[in-house]
């Protein structure tokens, strides 16, 4: 039975009985029976079962469930109202006391108030009313708010524009919402699961009080009038409205991903805005009302995130909005101040097009180059290019605008690397939250993007501890060039999080992009800077790969061929490609973090060559035979010399071998010499590596430059 009933559910076919079952522990059969449903209010009509017999211990599952309520009665309730269910079982006529009885309280709630998360959450559309005459009213005003400032007055959703249009009407109707000038009402505690009454689009003309929960609601209906799709968002104690950009929904009605609503905000797919600064003054911008509302879905808050409801999926659901009560009375318009009081936010750059619609990957799956180069990369969990665990030799870096730090590294610029500031913490009399609410500025990112503008970068630590792990990091950087010829020093720009089908609560963290970079320090006491490094920029080619070999997911990013703006990489734009090709994968998203650590590439050299060397690689006689007739015999018609005659066809003076050699190694530092193609094998400690400096010293001063060595 279900424990709360409204005219919501009554109206979008909920079910008072959800399952009905007779179950026998009689000894014997039964004769006919009848089960007989009655209610107290009568806000069921009477009804009756008949049963041909039950025999003793079988279940009879019942499957006509449907009972016939009074819609009047719920229309007409004002407050809640406990009523009682009864369901009797009787022998057919038999007037005496029941066989069997069930009694199950049903809590009747009045046609304003929504049952909460607990009961049905989506039926939460249901109070998404656009038909309201309040809303007619409010569109009118947003029609003003886009004439006054030189818009189109057309209110027609997505058929005019695309996302800048819908972000265009959105923010005229947050200017003629802000025109009636409201007052905010604290919502009763744990309104989200236990529900509350909602005030109406009318009742909140009326009144001139809203809460969260009202207010979100009168944005939906009012957004959904308009042609577009709206969202309701819970947090925990929180309610608050979202819009999207262009014609889509979620495939769900109820969304419980909190990265499905990042992934698509990222992707500037839709928006979400703090519904209750609508009530402030002086007036927010629409803009900062949309900063709001992606901050409380930011990473680091999934656990107050309860639940998303996507209005247009519902309304594809048959959840229809409840009925305008029949006393409900037009009240005369309120005329809008379209001064001051009706702001139009303009619009940000905005995406016109799908940023996936790409060409396929070019690397060809059968090409054996392309195999080689994916056996050079470790695909395993234990590499931190898939599975990046932050550690100590891991340093994030608050740089608000990443796109901004790569312009300044591609130009040849040195950022400075500072501990992080105290800004308005600790001991400091004055509260950063007031500031910000009266600001109307996230006070830390302002303070990053300052300092990046004059090129420096905050590290989240105290100024000894980065220093320290600083100096670690730098000497073990230049130990590793030295020793192994390869920067393993990068900025990660950008993180995909991402999991396994059959382990869904293990989160793995892959670095994107990576920038090569160099740690640089004039004295001790003078601080770290970073610089570009000379390799090139790249994105991770072993996340490339797994996910091409292991979910066969293309990104959209090919190897060498990264987008290019006036400075260097589109970092955005690569962004909003891997976004794009991972919107539909539940628990995956982009972050957009930025980490200076050390990221080893296994037989990184040697991938290399694979990668950016593949024409010269193909002169080889060798390779181009491995690559296009591995199975075909290889002719050589170079001979070894052989070892008795090494002394009469090679003079001293033509011997260039700096390591002793007997005459098996002579004669393969000869031949090699020559051009022959051979492979050199000998166990421990037999001179394979004398052999090799020898042939490198003998090819040298001969000036046999085409020689290759593997």
């Amino acid at each position: 039975m279900a424990p709360k009933l409204s005219l919501a559910d009554f109206q979008n076919a909920v079910p008072l009985i959800r399952d009905l079952a007779v179950v026998s522990t009689l000894p014997e059969d039964t004769g006919q029976l009848e089960l007989s449903l009655s209610s107290a209010p009568a806000f069921v009509r009477t009804k009756t079962w008949r049963l041909d017999a039950v025999r003793s211990g079988e279940t009879y599952r019942i499957r006509d469930v449907d009972v016939q309520l009074d819609g009047p009665l719920l229309t007409r309730l004002t407050e809640a109202e406990v009523a009682t269910v009864t369901l009797s079982l009787r022998a057919v006529g038999d007037n005496g006391d029941p066989l069997a009885e069930a009694i199950a309280n049903v809590e009747l709630l009045p046609r304003n108030q929504w049952g909460g998360l607990s009961h049905l959450p989506d039926m939460v559309a249901a109070f998404v009313q656009p038909n309201d005459p309040a809303i007619d009213r409010l569109l009118k005003k947003t029609a003003d708010v886009l004439r006054d400032h030189g818009k189109s007055a057309a209110l027609d959703g997505y058929r005019q524009g695309g996302p800048k249009r819908a972000w265009e009407l959105a923010s005229a109707l947050w200017g003629a919402v802000i025109s009636m000038k409201l007052d905010y009402a604290l919502p009763p505690a744990s309104f989200e699961h236990r529900g509350q009454k909602i005030r109406g689009a009318t009742q909140i003309a009326d009144s001139g009080l809203g809460t969260c929960m009202d207010l979100a609601l009168l944005f939906c209906s009012a957004l959904e009038q308009l042609g577009l799709n709206p969202l309701v968002v819970f947090t925990r104690g929180h309610a608050f409205a979202g819009v999207w950009l262009k014609p889509e929904e979620f495939s769900t009605t109820v969304v419980d991903d909190v990265t499905a609503l990042r992934k698509r905000l990222k992707l500037k797919e839709l928006v979400l805005f703090e519904t209750t600064l609508v009530t402030q003054r002086p007036p927010v911008q629409f803009g900062r009302a949309t900063e709001m509302g992606a901050d409380q879905v930011a990473e680091g808050k999934d656990d107050t995130f309860e639940l998303a409801i996507d209005v247009r999926r519902a309304r594809l659901q048959r959840i229809k909005p409840i009925a305008s009560p029949e006393n409900a009375q037009p009240t005369a318009p309120v005329e809008p101040s379209l001064d001051d009081d009706a702001p139009l936010d303009e619009a940000p750059d905005l995406p016109e097009e799908d940023p996936h619609e790409v060409d396929e990957a070019k690397l060809d799956p059968k090409d054996r180059l392309a195999r080689w180069q994916r056996k050079l990369l470790d695909l395993s969990l234990r590499n931190n290019l898939l599975n990046f665990r932050a550690a100590k030799k891991a340093l994030k870096l608050n740089a608000p605008d990443p796109g901004s730090l790569e312009d300044l590294l591609s130009d040849g610029k040195e950022i400075k690397l500072l501990p992080r500031p105290d800004l308005m913490d600790g001991s400091d009399p004055r509260s950063q939250v007031i500031h910000e609410t009266r600001d109307r500025e996230n006070l830390r990112r302002q303070f990053a993007l300052d300092a990046l503008n004059r090129r420096e970068v905050f590290i989240d630590l105290p100024r000894d501890e980065l220093d320290a792990r600083l100096v670690e990091m730098y000497r073990s950087a230049r130990t590793t060039l030295q020793e192994g010829g390869s920067n393993t020093l990068f900025i990660a720009l950008g993180f995909l999080t991402w999991n396994r089908a059959d382990k869904e609560d293990a989160k793995y963290r892959a670095p994107l992009i990576l920038i090569p970079v160099a740690l640089n320090r004039r004295s001790v006491r003078s601080g770290f800077t970073v610089s570009l490094h000379d390799d090139e920029p790249r994105f991770n080619p072993t996340l490339i790969e797994m996910l091409r070999q292991d979910f066969q997911l293309n990104l959209g990013v090919a190897e060498g061929e990264l987008p290019r703006d006036e400075h260097g990489l589109d970092i955005a734009k690569i962004w909003n490609s891997v976004s794009a090709a991972i919107k539909d994968i539940k628990g995956w998203e982009v972050s957009e973090e930025v980490v200076l650590s050390t990221f080893s590439f296994a037989k990184y050299l040697m991938w290399v060559d694979l990668v950016q060397r593949t024409d010269q690689l193909r002169q080889s006689p060798v390779v181009k035979h491995l690559i296009d007739t591995p199975r075909d015999p290889y002719p050589s018609t170079t001979a070894f010399p052989h070892p008795r005659t090494l002394d009469k066809s090679y003079a001293p003076q033509d011997t260039f071998c700096p390591l002793p050699a007997d005459s098996s190694q002579l004669s393969a530092v000869m031949a090699a010499a020559r051009g022959k193609d051979f492979v050199l094998i000998g166990p421990p400690g037999t001179g394979k590596s004398q052999t090799i400096s020898n042939l490198i010293a003998q090819c040298l001063a001969e000036g046999s430059g085409a020689m290759d060595v593997r």
